[in-house]
C-alpha cells in the first residue's frame, strides 16, 4: 500500500484529516458537491457509489449506496448543515434508516486557499471516543476516511 498524504489526529470521539492538493479551491470545493465527480472518488478502496438523489443546499439531503468490493452495499444518508463555497461543507450523517444502530456522525469540511493548491481539513464527530471505537471496529472508520482523502486527491490528479 502506498503511503498516504494525510495526517490524522484523534481527540476523543472526532478525527481530523487534513491534506494539501494541488488543485484551485473551487475545483476541490466542487468535487464535494457535484454527483458527476462524487462518483467518481467517493469513498474508501474498491468500493463505487450510486446517488439516488442529491439536494446540495442547506437542509438538502444525499441518499446514496456504497457498493464495497465484496458486494455488500451501504445505504447511506446525509444531511447538509451548512455549505459556504468554496470554504465550508458541515453534514450529518444520519444512516440509512434500516438498521435500529445506524451510524450518526458531523462532518465539517474546511478547504483553505494554499497558494495554488487547496488544504483539506475533514473533522468528523462521532460524539464519544467508545461510539468511534465501535464504529471503526465494524466499518474501519479511520482507514476508510484516510482512504476517502486520498482517493479525492488521485481523481483530482486524474483531472490535470
Amino acid at each position: 500500500m502506498a503511503k498516504s498524504n494525510v495526517e490524522t489526529t484523534i481527540t476523543g470521539g472526532k478525527v481530523i484529516y487534513r491534506r494539501y492538493f494541488d488543485a484551485p479551491i473551487e475545483l476541490v470545493f466542487d468535487a464535494w458537491s457535484s454527483h458527476q465527480h462524487l462518483s467518481e472518488w467517493w469513498g474508501p478502496d474498491g468500493f463505487t457509489l450510486t446517488t439516488h438523489s442529491l439536494d446540495f443546499t442547506n437542509g438538502g439531503f444525499w441518499n446514496f449506496i456504497m457498493h464495497g468490493p465484496d458486494g455488500t452495499d451501504y445505504n447511506n444518508k446525509i444531511q447538509f448543515v451548512e455549505i459556504s463555497k468554496p470554504n465550508l461543507i458541515i453534514y450529518k450523517h444520519i444512516g440509512e434508516g434500516q438498521k435500529t444502530e445506524d451510524v450518526h456522525f458531523h462532518t465539517q469540511i474546511k478547504f483553505e486557499k494554499m497558494n495554488n493548491g487547496t488544504t483539506v481539513i475533514m473533522e468528523q464527530d462521532f460524539g464519544t471516543k467508545e461510539e468511534l471505537e465501535k464504529v471503526n471496529e465494524q466499518y474501519g472508520a479511520i482507514e476508510g476516511g484516510i482512504q476517502h482523502i486520498d482517493n479525492l486527491g488521485k481523481y483530482l490528479e486524474s483531472l490535470k
